[in-house]
């Protein structure tokens, strides 16, 4: 055999095409791919897949096996260090099965799950468990557990081109375009699974990035009270869609709609007259521009779960009243106020004290009168 061309090279000089092919480069500088060494098939596992040497001069001039297992280890490295935030799962023994058990599964699913698979182990761990997770930086969500790291655009076609492959789907794998928040999927047949599955799950007629997702349903638990909560536009503003369709997706995560903001009509008729004001001055302009607030929307009952019924049981705030007797409640009595008249008062006196000097002494009075005879 020639001496090798691809094996004692940079590993650098690899590269991994969206559509599976593997490439070599001879100048890492250069951008553009090179010449195909490989191509990725099916493996024993999602991120596994075993590489098909190509047959082409370049590869007739290796070791068909040193070559074979230089480029399937490279394969699995890369795909490691692309993906490390998953990997980091198993990096590290965890001792306790809840823990093992939410770090395996989490695993298995490529870093997110809906939370209702995993509740019966987070059920079970205590504050030590619940440490022992924190370096691998898992979000518990509300909703959804995942690996917010994994939400880069880079990791993003990892996964997608290593579901694609393993469900024997043709690449390049379609992916949402890089740093999208969410996209419509109206009169589009999709794999709600698959998506989900590269952080971009799907409810109702949008597939929304999970950390944007996730957001949303902070704000919607933070925001309730007795059970019930008002959807906002900043909702919207965050999963980049419109009034209806917030609607929709809150509905299609359980929510129940209970009331609906004033009729379309009747804010239209608001913006046309306000439209009619004119302001002369650029502050007049200012003020009109901050007098036209944006509508309010419908309001909703929260899905029934223990997320619900935790926000449910919150308690507007009030100040501690104390009493000296109880059932007899005692406000302070702020500055400046007269005290109450049912008290006695008690009479004040004023004491003062008056410096006493030598000179001033009877004794020396006398002393003085005495020095004063004998003198004359």
């Amino acid at each position: 055999m020639v001496s090798t061309t691809v094996i004692n090279s940079d590993p650098k000089q690899l590269r991994l095409a969206e559509n599976g092919d593997i490439t070599w480069q001879k100048d890492v500088t250069n951008p553009l791919p090179g010449e195909k060494v490989a191509s990725l098939l099916k493996g024993d596992s999602v991120i596994t897949p075993k590489i098909a040497l190509e047959d082409n001069a370049l590869t007739q001039a290796e070791d068909n096996a040193e070559l074979q297992e230089f480029v399937q280890n490279w394969l699995l490295s890369h795909i490691r260090e692309g993906l490390e935030p998953l990997f980091r799962l198993q990096d590290e023994a965890l001792e306790s099965e809840p823990a093992k058990a939410i770090a395996q599964k989490l695993f298995d699913a490529l870093g997110i799950l809906p939370r209702e698979e995993l509740q019966a182990d987070i059920d079970q761990m205590d504050e030590d468990m619940r440490q022992s997770l924190r370096p691998k930086k898992i979000r518990f969500g509300p909703l959804l557990v995942y690996l917010p790291e994994l939400k880069k655009p880079a990791a993003v076609r990892m996964q997608a081109m290593l579901l694609s492959l393993w469900n024997e789907k043709s690449l390049p794998a379609e992916v949402p375009a890089d740093g999208i928040v969410s996209f419509s999927i109206k009169d589009k047949d999709i794999d709600e699974g698959y998506h989900r599955a590269i952080g971009y799950p799907v409810y109702g007629p949008r597939a929304m990035r999970v950390d944007m997702l996730d957001r949303v349903v902070c704000a919607v638990y933070d925001g309730a009270t007795e059970g019930k909560f008002q959807a906002q536009h900043q909702m919207a503003e965050w999963l980049g869609s419109n009034i209806e369709d917030l609607y929709l997706i809150l509905e299609a995560m359980g929510h129940k709609k209970v009331s609906e903001p004033a009729p379309k009509e009747e804010v239209a008729t608001a913006e046309a007259a306000s439209a009619e004001v004119e302001a002369n001055t650029e502050e007049q302009k200012q003020d009109a521009s901050q007098s036209q607030e944006k509508p309010e929307l419908a309001t909703f009952a929260l899905k029934r779960g223990k997320a619900s019924q935790k926000a449910a049981g919150k308690k507007p705030f009030k100040k501690k009243e104390f009493s000296k007797k109880s059932g007899e409640k005692k406000s302070f009595r702020s500055k400046g106020k007269k005290p109450r008249q049912d008290k006695p008062q008690r009479d004040r006196v004023y004491k003062a004290e008056v410096e006493a000097k030598p000179e001033d002494s009877p004794f020396a009075i006398l002393e003085q009168l005495k020095v004063g005879n004998e003198d004359s």
